[in-house]
């Protein structure tokens, strides 16, 4: 049995709403079979990174991420035990310009920094922890091989590589028209513009042009948007906001380590106005407290926020609808494609 998680949920597009899970073909869990295997099939144009759980009575594990490019499947817990439900969370690469995707339920499990492999043993206190909670969706393992399978409005099918290439095509700055997968004239000379441009000789197969694609791309969002470093000794947990259509989003939460940076933004700055809350906290969780005071980057702008990850659009009546709020600091970064805050 193979079910297909359509493109319900498009949580860092223009409505930034979060919404429940309403995916087709997701049942109740059934029993799986002894050291199951998970299979995931990508036939979206983007390159998707997948973290994937599962729960055996008050006992949970969840891994990521993985990589998995259009057009192609990759096995993800190899050993479920008996019994066990699974689950999966995956969002499109940071690669791509501005996030697109989330596939996602209702079943929050604890999830480790982007691009970074991890596994987390139990879903509970996961920002205690360092971690952010994320929602999965259920998957039924009621199958030989159970398989997810993630698509588009498009539903590209096994054109899903063809559409890879064009949208990453795209994302570097190659103008192909239509992403529909066919990969007409105008395709074929982005492509060969980039095989000119980057000196790649021969005529590579679809797999190594994508990968190549992915590289060049990753490389390109490293200058762009917003980054964050971190300077202290502290983790640090990062919001940010910025304006939609004449309305404001506010989104989270971003880890900073100790001493490091994070890209919280990833497209070019194309508004004059972003902003970002930050607070610091200890190994144990908890507020870390400096010369007496919170160790907080915060300003006078009041924006909504909640404890696990999200993205909430409008920043009115935020305790009215439950949410939490914070004091933002506002950062004009004039005509720049990229901007750093520093926080010490």
């Amino acid at each position: 049995m193979v079910f297909h998680i359509a493109r319900k949920f498009d949580l860092f597009a223009r409505r930034g709403l979060c919404v429940a899970a309403a995916v087709f073909g997701l049942g109740l869990l059934t029993t799986a079979p002894a050291h199951a295997k998970l299979r995931l099939c990508n036939e979206t144009s983007y390159v998707l990174t997948v973290a994937t759980a599962f729960q055996l009575g008050s006992a949970s594990k969840t891994e990521g991420w993985q990589s998995v490019l259009p057009g192609t499947c990759k096995t993800a817990l190899k050993n479920i035990p008996d019994g066990a439900g699974a689950f999966v969370h995956a969002v499109s690469h940071p690669a791509h310009n501005a996030d697109k995707l989330v596939f996602d339920g209702s079943e929050r499990f604890c999830i480790g920094p982007r691009e970074r492999q991890f596994t987390v043993e139990g879903r509970r206190e996961c920002r205690k922890r360092g971690y952010v909670s994320a929602n999965f969706a259920p998957v039924s393992m009621d199958a030989t091989r159970p398989t997810v399978t993630f698509t588009e409005d498009d539903n590209f099918g096994r054109l899903a590589v063809m559409a890879g290439i064009q949208r990453l095509l795209g994302d570097i700055g190659y103008e192909t028209g239509t992403i529909d997968g066919f990969g007409g004239v105008r395709t074929r000379e982005a492509v060969s513009a980039f095989k000119l441009r980057y000196q790649i000789r021969g005529n590579p197969g679809n797999s190594d042009l994508l990968a190549r694609l992915l590289d060049t791309a990753a490389e390109q969002s490293q200058e762009r948007g917003l980054i964050m470093c971190n300077k202290t000794d502290y983790l640090v947990w990062a919001a940010t906001g910025i304006v939609r259509e004449d309305s404001f989003e506010s989104r989270g939460w971003h880890r900073i380590d100790a001493k490091d940076c994070a890209q919280v933004i990833n497209s070019n700055l194309d508004d004059k106005y972003y902003f970002y809350y930050a607070e610091a906290v200890t190994e144990t969780g908890r507020q870390a407290v400096r010369a007496g005071r919170p160790v907080l980057w915060q300003g006078d702008f009041t924006m909504c926020t909640k404890s696990t990850r999200f993205v909430i659009t409008d920043r009115e009546d935020c305790r009215a609808r439950g949410l939490d709020t914070a004091r933002f600091r506002r950062i004009d970064t004039g005509t720049a494609r990229k901007w750093r805050v520093d926080l010490d």
